[in-house]
């Protein structure tokens, strides 16, 4: 190589702002400026053909209709669930609600690959460490037709909570260029935690926040984790949620399948029979809803085999007796914070998180709930004391 080319590879070295994409097996690293350059390059000196993010495609996989559809296209199947016998509850659940297993891959290739998109070719200031999959699709709890996902990146160079506090701002503007920019995303704004997209696979959307966090679990115990927090403001707490996200996969993703299932169901009544928040109005996300039936659930002493039908009853009452709720785990901590409020569900990942706040409008779901109740699901239910 001449002293020319030598400066050349030197000075995109030294620029990664510039030059975003980068060989993974050329030494001395090799950055280009375009990820068609990469793209040209893998080709030439290694025989690599990429397809590039905004290309990529599954044809061998059938296409899944309304994989990010609006809350009005769930809206016009509500009343089946609301008309149906309880003999007819399985197969609802498994027609309308269980994803089956080309929705599952469908949404597992998408997000794989903008994963693999932020790892191979984020610069180095935001290179991951790791990309894990929160939300829904994390834990298995994801709902057929509503495919959003949260992707927590564990940045390498950050190790302390207090220096991503100090650059998050700047982290997440630069993430935004570079999935706008280079990854192919439809980058929809950003939140005081996130960049939020939109990535397309076979013309359907999906919604994907990423959230920039450390990886603190690997470098310090829970118990160190926990007394920082305890040390921290209120608004400082809220930079850990992030970063305690894989102790919420463990435990919801933990759970028997039937368990995930009703807790689809329940997602899904909760999608139907509810439109999206607005303005002031803050209606319960997936999380609490995963916690209220994990809890009600293990109370009713962790049936294997219970009657779907049933447990979804149980669960309804337990929401239209929200201020009875008191759901509380130690499996990551032995005390929480938030034992002396009225009502709490306590998130296991983070023992100052009373979950139920989240909301503010318990008062209007639990009404429909008891409303839900005297529908014909539950009156044609032969018994509807325990779970079995």
């Amino acid at each position: 190589m001449t002293g020319n080319r030598k400066a050349i590879f030197e000075y995109r070295r030294q620029h990664p702002d510039q030059f975003p994409f980068f060989c993974e097996t050329c030494t001395p690293l090799r950055r280009f400026k375009l990820d068609p350059h990469k793209g040209q390059h893998d080709k030439d000196k290694h025989g690599i053909s990429a397809v590039p993010f905004i290309e990529y495609s599954l044809p061998q996989i059938r296409v899944i209709q309304n994989i990010g559809p609006s809350s009005s296209s769930f809206s016009s199947s509500s009343s089946s669930l609301g008309s149906i016998s309880a003999n007819e509850l399985n197969s609802f659940v498994l027609k309308e609600i269980e994803p089956d297993t080309a929705y599952n891959q469908s949404c597992k290739a998408v997000v794989d690959r903008l994963c693999q998109f932020m790892q191979n070719n984020f610069p180095d200031h935001l290179r991951p460490s790791e990309v894990r999959k929160s939300g829904s699709l994390g834990k298995g709890t994801a709902v057929k037709g509503k495919s959003d996902a949260d992707l927590v990146v564990f940045l390498a160079n950050f190790r302390t909570m207090s220096n991503l506090r100090d650059n998050l701002k700047d982290i997440l503007a630069r993430m935004k260029v570079y999935l706008g920019t280079y990854g192919g995303c439809d980058v929809e704004g950003t939140t005081l935690h996130a960049v939020k997209v939109s990535v397309t696979c076979h013309g359907h959307s999906h919604s994907v926040d990423i959230l920039p966090s450390v990886d603190i679990l690997r470098y310090n115990s829970k118990n160190a984790i926990y007394t920082e927090m305890a040390s921290s403001s209120l608004p400082a707490r809220e930079y850990f949620s992030a970063a305690l996200a894989p102790l919420q996969i463990d435990f919801v993703s933990g759970v028997p399948t039937k368990v995930k299932t009703l807790i689809r169901l329940v997602k899904y009544w909760r999608k139907t029979e509810f439109e999206e928040s607005t303005g002031r109005q803050r209606l319960p996300s997936s999380y609490p809803l995963e916690l209220i039936v994990i809890g009600e659930w293990e109370d009713a002493g962790r049936p294997q085999n219970f009657n779907i039908c049933k447990g979804f009853y149980h669960v309804l009452r337990a929401i239209v007796h929200y201020r009875s709720l008191k759901h509380a785990w130690t499996v990551n901590y032995n005390s929480n914070h938030v034992s002396n409020d009225e009502y709490y569900v306590v998130d296991p990942a983070n023992p100052f998180n009373n979950i139920m706040k989240a909301c503010n409008c318990w008062d209007m779901v639990a009404e429909k709930a008891r409303a839900f109740l005297q529908k014909p699901l539950f009156r044609q239910c032969s018994s509807l004391d325990g779970w079995v």
